[in-house]
């Protein structure tokens, strides 16, 4: 039976080259993992390149239910087989192009599970013809296994399609890519990472879930950055096996794999069917691939792919049909170096590249590359920086942050994540575009919990007379692993207040950057703390004005401030009337005073139904003849807001959290009994309204006269 299978394997091999050969002389494809005589069963083995005739969707739609025709694949080392399938008709699903219908009928291939993932973009067609690329398949499926295929001809549209990004650079238009919605399941992209923990993964998909990583399929694998052995050529065909890197670098190297679909004579090629990440206009490097084998799976297998040897060249679009490539330019890529120290250990560097247009990546290879190097899940505070050079300026952003937490890896992920969607985001920048040429990362992970909690305010039992010094002592409770001989941290501080501060009771607040718990790493420290007075600040419109934007609202989660104001007036202060005659406000004897809703006979409305400036009303509207005037009764002076006393202090390498507050005494207690603002006491007008007048006893009542 074994020797059958090799011989019909043989018999299509040369029926294959025959068929859809060149006249030239086909080259071996350089195959760092060869195929044993035990595997070559499997499928049949096509040398050299394979050239493929287009079948366009007119002549697709003429062919009848279960016309046979081949897939064209690598499913062990870089030598590409065919696997016999049947066409089951074309399907319309309103991707705005047509998918066709496959089953498939080779046993050997259900053997190995069906069809996997990493098959996504290998030619459909009859022999020496494609149809389209292979894209969707049924998780779960059973034998025999049924997948769709993308028409050859939307994946040659999407060669010229303008992706947002082209637009965006052309015309700097405001305008959205499309949205994808697939009714069937697609051969996902195999994204392998290198570095990452297995139950990261997890994490990982759950983060990245609702984003353009949705065609993505996460693989911790224990790999190299694609380095060696080096690709001897820059040629692709079709059915190739290939890899698009995210990211590369000492650790965390991050690697989709597919197949081509057709190769075109300037080095244009399409491959995978479906998008990778969806993203339009991209800038991925692209690797030769080689193919260790299919890997079972229940849900759906996949092919264990690696990339080796320099780049080949660029995927320049990844839409829904199809990602477009060429070769023979190979894109740049950021630079980002990660640095990690453990308390007073060495400083291990780890270096990384991520590709533009992949930039809420970096957060991944930060995290990921802090997690490998830790080497544990537990408690920690770290302190780390972040530094950003730009191509657009010359200067350079620096930020730093502190975190404490249970798990450091996702306060890492998300705090580089904030910080680099500043600026990499095109609808969170409005201000200009900011393209990356450098990144540094520095995390020092330290062994205490720097964490500490206002505890407690000490204040003076007795008033402080103004234009003295108010000293106070705030006292923190760190956490234990952080304390030092005495269990309580406590800082000593003085306040300058000023001669002019009003006597009285006042409330000294202590509060933190971040009184209600540590930093929002997603957020930012202060996006729940503005003022309601705070005026707003003018929006940056350019990149340095962006920069200066950021760095002004950065804060320091050690710093602590403390603030005294004036708790309301003093004891025995008279409200404004008392400023006016006791009549002073009284309508004349007689006066009828106007129901509710009624205005004075005498009263006018203005004409037009005009109202009067804020601050004026018509003298015959609520002053009626014989009222006195309110001209020259005296008024107490504009006071204006109360004075303030503000100080902020800092506790070196901690996060404080709370807020306390103390009330305190300004002035002594003969002075808080007896003074009132503006030197009014026991009822006496100020001298600018004139002497003070003891106030008149009042006169005794006459008793009533008796009658006759």
């Amino acid at each position: 039976m074994k020797k059958f299978f090799v011989l019909i394997g043989i018999a299509v091999v040369v029926l294959s080259q025959l068929g859809c050969s060149s006249d030239e002389e086909q080259t071996q494809v350089e195959n760092p993992t060869a195929i044993d005589k035990a595997s070559a069963f499997s499928g049949a083995p096509l040398l050299g390149d394979v050239v493929l005739e287009n079948m366009y969707e007119d002549e697709a739609r003429q062919l009848v239910d279960k016309t046979p025709v081949q897939i064209v694949t690598v499913l062990e080392g870089t030598n590409r087989v065919t696997l016999e399938a049947q066409f089951r008709g074309v399907r319309d699903f309103g991707f705005g192009f047509s998918l066709y219908e496959f089953e498939l009928t080779d046993e050997m291939a259900e053997a190995m599970g069906g069809i996997a993932q990493g098959m996504s973009g290998s030619p459909v067609g009859p022999p020496g013809r494609i149809m389209g690329a292979l894209a969707y398949g049924d998780a779960f499926a059973r034998a025999p296994s049924r997948f769709w295929a993308t028409s050859i001809d939307a994946m040659e549209n999407a060669i010229n399609h303008q992706t947002f990004g082209e637009m965006l650079e052309a015309e700097r238009a405001a305008a959205a890519p499309g949205g994808i919605q697939a009714a069937y399941t697609p051969v996902k992209t195999p994204l392998t990472i290198s570095g990452i923990q297995p139950h990261r993964l997890e994490q990982l998909s759950s983060h990245l879930e609702g984003s353009h990583f949705d065609f993505i399929q996460l693989f911790a694998d224990i790999n190299d950055a694609p380095a060696a052995p080096p690709a001897t050529t820059t040629r692709l065909a079709a059915g190739d096996m290939i890899g698009v890197a995210v990211s590369t670098g000492d650790v965390v190297n991050s690697i989709g794999f597919g197949t081509v679909t057709q190769v075109y004579d300037d080095g244009t090629f399409v491959a995978f069917g479906h998008p990778m990440i969806g993203t339009g206009k991209s800038a991925l490097p692209v690797y030769r691939a080689v193919t260790n084998g299919i890997v079972a799976n229940l849900q759906i297998p996949y092919k264990s792919s690696s990339a080796y040897g320099n780049p080949i060249g660029t995927i320049t679009k990844d839409l829904r049909p199809a990602v477009v490539g060429v070769l023979g330019e190979v894109p740049s890529m950021i630079p980002v170096k990660v640095a990690y120290q453990a308390g007073n250990g060495p400083v291990v560097e780890k270096n990384h590249k991520v590709a533009y247009g992949q930039e809420s990546y970096l957060p991944i290879v930060a995290a990921v590359t802090m997690d490998s190097i830790r080497q544990e899940i537990s408690s920690a505070t770290v302190d780390g920086t972040i530094t950003l050079q730009f191509k657009e300026t010359e200067t350079v952003y620096t930020e730093s942050f502190r975190s404490a937490s249970p798990d450091p890896f996702f306060d890492v992920l998300l705090n580089v994540e904030r910080i680099v969607r500043s600026f990499a985001d095109t609808l969170s920048n409005n201000a200009g575009q900011a393209t990356l040429t450098d990144v540094s990362i520095s995390i020092h992970d330290k062994p205490q919990i720097m964490l500490a909690e206002l505890h407690e305010v000490i204040v003076p039992e007795e008033g402080i007379t103004p234009g003295e010094d108010l000293t106070v002592s705030v006292v923190l409770l760190p956490h234990w692993s952080a304390a030092g001989d005495e269990r309580t941290i406590q800082r000593d501080v003085t306040l300058e207040i000023p001669e002019d501060f009003p006597v009285g009771p006042a409330l000294l607040s202590v509060a933190s950057e971040n009184p209600f718990g540590p930093p929002d790493p997603f957020f930012g420290p202060d996006f729940f703390f503005f003022g309601p007075d705070e005026e707003p600040k003018p929006l940056p419109e350019n990149l340095d004005e962006l920069i200066k934007k950021m760095e002004d609202e950065q804060i320091d989660p050690s710093l602590i401030t403390i603030t005294l104001e004036p708790l309301g007036p003093p004891p025995g202060a008279l409200p404004p009337e008392a400023f006016l005659p006791p009549d002073a406000l009284l309508p004349p004897e007689g006066f009828p005073l106007p129901e509710d809703g009624e205005m004075p006979e005498d009263g006018e409305m203005p004409e037009d139904g005009e109202m009067p400036e804020d601050g004026e009303m018509p003298p015959d509207l609520l002053l009626p003849e014989g009222f006195p005037p309110l001209d020259g009764l005296p008024f107490p002076p504009d006071f204006g807001p109360p004075p303030t006393v503000e100080i902020t202090i800092s506790i070196d390498g901690f996060i404080v959290i709370g807020f306390k507050d103390a009330p305190v005494i300004i002035g002594s207690e003969e002075m808080v009994d007896g003074m009132i603002p503006g030197e009014i006491v026991d009822g006496m007008l100020p001298e600018e309204i004139g002497e003070p007048v003891e106030p008149e006893e009042p006169a005794e009542p006459e008793e009533p006269a008796e009658e006759e």
